[in-house]
Formats: C-alpha cells, structure tokens, sequence
C-alpha cells in the first residue's frame, strides 16, 4: 500500500483529510514511451475507471473516455496515460499516481455532436504477454533465480525492477519453448522460489517479492463503519462453502531431479470444512514442473492451502476513492450491521475517476492454517 505522507503532511493529516469534508480532482498527464511526461489531457470524469485485480495477469487496466480533437498530437503506438488523484490540503494539492497506461486503438463515438474516444489500457506487463522467445530459451544449472527474471526482463526492454536479491540457484539447465510469452517465463521462475507474480506499480515499476503470509503480515490500512466513515450502504459478506479443498497434493517432477511431494491435510476440529468435521476427502492435485527445494515446496504448498482456504469468506465494500491501494494489500473490515471485524486480504478493487465516484473492494477473509 502507497504512503499517505505527501508534501510535508503527514499520514495521519492526510488519513482526516479523506475521511472528512473532501475536496478531490483527477488529472490526467501524457507520457511518452520512456514514462517522461510530454502533456496533459483534459477529460470529462465520467465513464473513466481503473481496476486492480491481484489474481489476474495483466493486474492493472483502464477505462478512458476522451474528447478526439485533444488526441491530435498523440502517439498510439508508443504514448501512455498516467491518471493522478488530487486531495486538496490547506496549503495545495496532495497528489497520488494511479499507473502508467499503455493505449490500445480507441474506439469512436458520437455524443452531443463531439467525437470521443473509448480507450481501453492496460499496465506495461502487456509489454511482456506481447513478447514471445523466437528460439528455445535456455538458462543453465546455477544461475541465481533473480538474475534469470531481470534477463528476461532487459531482453523485452525492461529496465524499472524491483525484485530483491536471493541467493536461490536453479539446480538443473532449465528451457522454455519457441512462443512462449516473456511474462509466463517470468512468472514461472517466480513461482518455483515462491515470489509473488509479477505485477507493475502505479509507477510503472515491474515488481515482485517473496509471498508471506497475510497471518504473517500487518494491517496496511484500516475501513469502519463509525462516524468517520467512508463505507457506502450494501456491503456483501459472502460464504462459499462447496468444494473447499481440505487435503492438498503438490508434486514437481523435473526429469532430472528426484521427484518432490508435499502434502497437507486439514483436520482442525473448529474448520468447517476440515476432514474431521466433513468425514470425506476433498483433494487438490497441483503439478508443477521445477521448483528450488522441498522447504519451498512446503510453503508453496501452505500459500495454495491459504488461498484456497480465503473463498471460505468474502467482503465486497464501496468507499469513497481512495488513493494509496496497491497490489494484494492486507485490510482490517469493522462492519458493525454485517458483524464482522477481521483481517481481509484485497485481491480487486475499482475506482470510478469522477469527482463523488465510488471505489469497490473485493476481498477474501485471512484465516488461519
């Protein structure tokens, strides 16, 4: 989640400043194709929309609505849009970056004798599902795993990457086919040493870290339906009991490494959903073709459990906008009509970029394994 201290105010001023009588604008810059601002673009607030969707691959995209005759002078092939939130502050504007957009080919329409444009965009990972291996993609036996990903990442021109640094070394020569995407070959290595998959930041960064579980994690940000709240009327609490995994298998079988198993059963007495309480076996198979070890298998075997054990619960919120959201983030929801007060991990949300528009949250409950 983004900090909320901005231009000398602090978290704290700003958190009231949102929660209070709020004064907002979106503003809409042009960037080139090396994210350097070349303009700005004045577009109405109204059918425009951002959404974040952590379970996707391309996890960032856009809806913008823009008058044709401010299009002149733009570059579809290689221009992008950068939406930023506004909050008025005493002395100013406080101002929050939404992503950097790349454009596809608008579509045109008529509207009250004007031609708008409906421009459909998307993060740069588009950059790297575009980007195919014209030969066999080769990387061999004890090569860091970081290493590899920012290769490939530099080979589709990447150059803005936060990874951090491990010490983790593929065991064995490792190939991926002719035509396969940049981004599944990232995110494959990624997922063999249990990361996070790739995602950009709202500053265009290609970004990734070890997964750590939400049990494991801090409260990013906190939403209660008290007198300062932002919480629109309808808030969802969903319950999705069928076919909950309650025994998982996971297996990686490299042809040149003895085969690695990892097993977990859920036999809690208080999981509804337990072998113990349901007497009946409800088994997930997952079959991964490499991965670092088996301590790394056993966690990504916990992190399958946990997220699969997350559709157990689900809180779907509207709030005003709200700018800090970032990627997976871990809330706290104090719903005193629905009668929940827990941790939710948000996995999507969406903004309507208009002056009193709404942000919808969708999030799954953390519990316990």
């Amino acid at each position: 989640m983004l900090s909320l201290e901005k231009n000398g105010y602090t978290e704290q001023q700003i958190i009231k400043a949102l929660h209070s009588n709020r004064e907002i604008d979106i503003r809409y810059n042009l960037l080139n194709k090396f994210d350097i601002r070349i303009g700005e673009l004045t577009s109405p607030q109204s059918g425009n929309s951002i959404e974040m969707n952590s379970l996707a691959e391309i996890k960032r995209t856009a809806t913008f609505n823009i008058k044709e005759n401010e299009l002149n002078d733009i570059d579809w092939l290689n221009d992008r849009i950068q939406p930023i939130f506004c909050l008025k502050m005493p002395n100013g504007f406080a101002e929050w970056s939404l992503g950097i957009f790349l454009i596809s080919s608008p579509t045109r329409h008529e509207e009250y004798s004007q031609i708008w444009r409906t421009i459909e965009a998307y993060d740069s990972s588009l950059i790297l599902k575009e980007d195919k291996f014209d030969n066999r993609y080769r990387i061999v036996a004890g090569t860091n795993y970081v290493n590899a990903i920012i290769d490939i990442l530099n080979s589709g021109l990447i150059r803005k990457i936060n990874i951090p640094d491990n010490n983790y070394l593929i065991s064995t020569d490792k190939e991926f086919e002719i035509g396969t995407t940049k981004l599944e070959a990232v995110n494959s290595l990624l997922k063999e040493i249990n990361f996070n998959s790739l995602f950009v930041d709202e500053n265009g960064i290609f970004t990734s870290g070890p997964y750590i579980l939400p049990t494991n994690r801090q409260v990013e940000y906190s939403y209660r339906d008290n007198e300062l709240s932002i919480i629109y009327p309808g808030a969802v609490d969903e319950l999705d009991l069928f076919n909950v995994p309650n025994k998982w298998i996971v297996a990686s079988s490299n042809p040149e490494r003895q085969p690695l198993i990892s097993t977990y059963t859920n036999n809690s007495p208080v999981s509804v959903t337990s072998v113990y309480n349901r007497q009946r076996n409800i088994v997930k198979y997952v079959q991964l073709n490499d991965i670092l070890d088996q301590n790394t298998l056993d966690d990504y075997t916990k992190r399958l459990v946990f997220q699969d054990s997350q559709i157990y619960k689900k809180a779907i919120i509207e709030t005003a906008l709200m700018p800090h959201h970032s990627y997976d983030n871990l809330l706290f929801l104090d719903h005193s009509t629905l009668g929940i007060a827990t941790n939710y991990i948000e996995t999507r949300w969406k903004m309507d970029l208009k002056v009193g528009g709404r942000m919808k949250h969708e999030c799954r409950k953390v519990i316990n394994i």
